[in-house]
């Protein structure tokens, strides 16, 4: 069961990230006037951030740690 979880738990982060970054090109595009090289940046560590977050929740969940 561990090695199983740690499976889906590895295929869940590439997910989660495509799908953030994804809605984060989509805001890129419809608001171009405003993207710049500074909010590239931010954005992108932000998109990582929240996917290694959202990983670190479902994977508590599916580990059973609440």
């Amino acid at each position: 069961r561990f090695l199983w979880s740690l499976v889906a738990l590895a295929l869940v982060l590439p997910h989660l990230h495509h799908f953030i970054a994804g809605v984060r090109h989509l805001l890129m595009d419809t608001h171009h006037e405003a993207v710049s090289k500074e909010f590239g940046k931010s954005s992108a560590a932000f998109t990582l951030a929240v996917s290694i977050g959202l990983t670190i929740v479902l994977g508590a969940k599916l580990f059973g740690l609440y």
